[in-house]
């Protein structure tokens, strides 16, 4: 989930919120910077992005509860910056620097993963797309030189959009397991043949879905800390509380909850959840 200590509700009660619904473990995943009303003009801004996600996993962890920063460059930043005026070369360079920074973080054990990271979600121009994709790229590459997950943040995906991803990854030479379909749809014997791992949003018929086809998935709720958007995407308590929810109503999808709440995300994150 998105939390935003300076425009939203922020950590403590968000943190709170989702502890009592039984949540135990929750990603903090960096914002846009214009969410923390931050202008990038230089590589060192993101590092203040960064440093929000940094002080919400700090105090989530004084409610005893797990907590992990994911931080990295979202792909809607190199429309923004155009829009400000900056040149495609610079802005592609800006971006890529800050990258670079969450990396060396990530490498100091601050975070986790780098994330979200991907292309936009809306048209944009042939020339912008291809720019998405080259950032794209060296988001990989650098995912694999450091040996960390990466987030995805993409466009709407089907068959075609998922095997034209599994290629980038594949060209990065990383680790397709280790890499994330954030917002993804329950498409999930697409996904395990070309070994990218789905997170879909918690909703009911989400959850329905996915088991239809199999258990190799995660959960979010992509929750955004928006005080103009109150519980978009879902609720920080979704979650646990559907979690809980099926536990009760079909006890025969207790191993496989299991394994899409704990033993999927700390095999991909390299974490040790409780």
């Amino acid at each position: 989930m998105h939390i935003n200590p300076v425009r939203g509700l922020g950590p403590i009660p968000i943190g709170k919120e989702f502890k009592k619904a039984g949540g135990t473990a929750l990603m903090c995943i960096c914002l846009p910077s214009w969410s923390y009303n931050v202008t990038v003009l230089k590589p060192s801004d993101y590092e203040t992005c960064y440093d929000y996600v940094f002080e919400c996993v700090k105090k989530i962890r004084t409610l005893d509860l797990h907590a992990y920063g994911v931080i990295g460059v979202h792909p809607a930043e190199l429309t923004q910056m155009l829009d400000r005026g900056i040149d495609l070369k610079r802005a592609m360079e800006l971006m890529c620097a800050g990258l670079d920074i969450a990396v060396k973080r990530i490498e100091e054990e601050r975070a986790i993963a780098i994330g979200e990271i991907g292309r936009p979600h809306y048209p944009v121009s042939p020339e912008v797309w291809e720019a998405s994709n080259e950032i794209l790229l060296y988001a990989l590459r650098l995912a694999r030189d450091c040996g960390c997950a990466v987030q995805l943040h993409t466009e709407s995906v089907g068959e075609k959009e998922i095997i034209e991803l599994s290629n980038m990854v594949k060209k990065a030479n990383l680790d397709p397991s280790r890499v994330i379909k954030h917002f993804s749809p329950p498409l999930i014997k697409i996904c395990e043949r070309e070994k990218i791992f789905p997170s879909i949003i918690a909703s009911n018929k989400n959850i329905e879905t996915a088991f239809k086809e199999g258990d190799r998935f995660l959960l979010e709720t992509d929750y955004m800390d928006d005080p103009k958007r109150p519980g978009a995407v879902l609720s920080p308590k979704s979650v646990p509380k559907r979690v809980n929810q099926l536990l009760k109503e079909q006890q025969d999808l207790k191993e496989r909850l299991w394994k899409v709440n704990k033993e999927y995300p700390e095999k991909i994150y390299g974490v040790q959840l409780f």
